[in-house]
């Protein structure tokens, strides 16, 4: 197994700049910097939006004054899946990792991550647990992924640079489910992994403003949660893994799918990009 020091990660980010993501896309792009796996870079792949998006977007990644930063402005229109693409064209890493720029990633992300492909010895890895998190009722759910057809959250794919992944440009799921495309198709063709017992490594935040509509994520809350007495089980080990992100002022409630669980109280802000954890 390879000294994970020495692999570099490619991080992935699509980004719709409108000015209702902004802070979802600042929160993201903090959350790379505080990654404890160093050898990594952020290749940021823009869709239209707004000029005045766009521009906000530049001025962010030109303050932090990083090399390993990099935007990527295609032109013309493209469907998300060729937006993503486009990403995994301008990756230099050894390691591909898909990174959504309106939910919140634990510093331990890509660590964590890349420890388990590398052990498994297959191509990808995703995982199999993940906290929902809904900014307008400000509330959480521990998802777990396993009995889906992709068998792990879609969007936290890792996956070796020579992986036989591409995602479709064109047809219906070009714009929806472009990622579960891809994870079918690693299952089909390669050696494929999933992490569990995690969900803290990664929130998904359904914040209203997604791909998918809000009744698809309610749907998933409603399906995938796992039950208030298996939350109240596991409160420490979620309490510990939680407390590197802020969710902002007041109090967040973790919900199972038969109800409360336990609340958590507001944590200091970290900076004015954590904070907007919150923002509906």
């Amino acid at each position: 197994m390879p000294d994970a020091d020495h692999v570099k990660v490619s991080c992935l980010l699509v980004a719709l700049p409108i000015p209702q993501r902004l802070p979802y896309f600042s929160c993201s792009v903090a959350a790379y910097c505080r990654q404890t796996h160093s050898n990594t870079e952020l290749v940021i792949v823009l869709d239209e939006g707004t000029a005045d998006a766009r521009a906000s977007i530049a001025a962010q990644v030109a303050s932090l004054g990083r090399q390993d930063i990099r935007i990527v402005e295609p032109s013309g229109r493209c469907s998300l899946g060729a937006l993503r693409n486009v990403s995994v064209d301008h990756a230099r890493g050894d390691v591909l990792c898909q990174w959504d720029d309106d939910d919140l990633h634990h510093p331990k992300r890509v660590e964590r991550q890349l420890e388990a492909l590398l052990t498994s010895g297959g191509d990808a890895v995703y995982l199999e647990d993940a906290m929902q998190y809904f900014p307008d009722s400000r509330t959480l759910y521990w998802t777990n992924w396993r009995a889906t057809e992709a068998k792990g959250l879609p969007g936290t794919l890792m996956c070796r640079r020579a992986a036989p992944i591409r995602y479709p440009e064109t047809g219906a799921d070009a714009t929806l489910g472009e990622d579960s495309a891809v994870s079918m198709q690693l299952q089909r063709q390669s050696g494929f992994h999933v992490l569990t017992g995690a969900p803290h490594l990664y929130v998904y935040v359904s914040h209203g403003a997604n791909s998918w509509e809000a009744e698809h994520h309610r749907m998933l809350a409603r399906e995938l949660s796992i039950s208030k007495a298996l939350l109240r089980r596991r409160e420490t080990q979620l309490r510990e893994g939680l407390a590197s992100f802020d969710f902002g002022p007041g109090v967040v409630t973790v919900q199972g799918y038969n109800g409360f669980a336990f609340t958590l109280d507001a944590a200091p802000s970290e900076s004015a990009a954590s904070r907007h954890a919150s923002a509906p």
